[in-house]
């Protein structure tokens, strides 16, 4: 996938993830250390509980429940696609929900497997709208509004998840308050976003642009179309999807501790998934790893679930939401990308 490299400008031939040796050394140690704290997570568990109890809850997983959670997942990337439908077809550019999906898995795949917070996948998501035709002004919008209803759908989310875990008693100073900076810091972020989409940088921001990055980043959000990225409806409908896709991930790890004969209260799983997914925001491992593993066991530990249930249903679901996408999203990526580089490559001659 070309020209993943947050914004930056076209023409790189290289494939993403193989830019330069400091960032793969970067990236290679974010994993090694997210391998470490899976491994430091299961290691803990396994002490405080014992090792044949979650090889009997692996064996006794009912087919039927695990079945609904993998396509729990599989609706997730159909509502991903949808919001890129959503935007693209108000800016008269048709997309086909097929490739919408596609496009979907990209997302994830990137978001996954580098720690940037979500940045990542819209950017290669972005480039690869413009392999398809569709027009700069339209594409810029889609990365802007994706991004601007996912911190939304997000921030609304983590506020309910707090307020279940202050009514339930588990709240502490501590987790208010990093909800709280997480909670502004996202609405500063949505909102510097939505005044600069569309718009020339502001003098006030100009002596930032001294960094290439920003610079950049600056000029693409200037491209933006002003009659999509202003449109609420637009913004609302997209927030409501991206709610969906929250909420199909958390119910898909309460169906995962159904399957292992486990009753537990919907929103006590969803507080946690939340509170882990928080803290899979602000790690610096790729998709949080063993930082959503220990948090989502730890909280839903609070929510009276057993521990060997916990940590099974958790380690499951990683595997549906995080581990299965990743050979067809490299495969998505690596398609795109070749596709990309075709496209830029002059014609042979005769």
């Amino acid at each position: 996938m070309p020209d993943v490299d947050a914004m930056n400008s076209a023409g790189n031939d290289s494939p993403p993830l193989a830019s330069q040796p400091h960032t793969r050394w970067l990236l290679i140690s974010s994993w090694l250390m997210g391998a470490a704290s899976l491994a430091a997570v299961v290691a803990m568990a396994l002490h405080f509980s014992d090792a044949r109890d979650f090889a009997r809850l692996l064996r006794q997983v009912e087919p039927g429940w695990f079945v609904l959670a993998i396509l729990l997942q599989l609706l997730t990337y159909l509502l991903q696609g949808q919001i890129y439908r959503l935007v693209s077809n108000a800016g008269h550019a048709h997309l086909r929900l097929l490739t919408a999906c596609k496009l979907g898995l990209l997302k994830l795949f990137f978001d996954q497997a580098l720690p940037t917070n979500g940045i990542s996948g819209t950017v290669a998501v972005t480039a690869a709208f413009e392999g398809l035709g569709i027009p700069r002004p339209v594409v810029v919008a889609c990365l802007v509004i994706s991004m601007l209803s996912y911190l939304c759908a997000y921030v609304l989310s983590l506020g309910w998840a707090l307020g279940i875990v202050i009514t339930e008693g588990h709240a502490t100073a501590l987790l208010v308050t990093a909800v709280m900076l997480f909670t502004l810091g996202s609405l500063a972020l949505a909102l510097g976003i939505a005044l600069l989409a569309g718009r020339r940088p502001l003098l006030a921001l100009r002596g930032l642009q001294e960094r290439n990055w920003i610079k950049r980043s600056l000029a693409v959000l200037s491209e933006a179309d002003v009659s999509l990225t202003r449109d609420p409806r637009l913004l609302a409908a997209a927030t409501a999807l991206d709610l969906g896709i929250i909420l199909l991930d958390a119910s898909t790890l309460w169906v995962l501790v159904a399957s292992m004969g486990e009753q537990a209260p919907w929103s006590g799983v969803f507080a946690g998934f939340m509170l882990a997914s928080l803290l899979r925001s602000i790690g610096i491992t790729p998709g949080g790893l063993g930082v959503f593993e220990g948090a989502a066991v730890t909280a839903l530990h609070w929510a009276g679930i057993d521990l060997p249930v916990a940590l099974s249903s958790t380690l499951l679901f990683r595997g549906l939401s995080f581990w299965a996408p990743m050979l067809p999203g490299i495969l998505v990526s690596r398609a795109t990308w070749l596709a990309a580089k075709a496209s830029r490559s002059p014609p042979g001659r005769g």
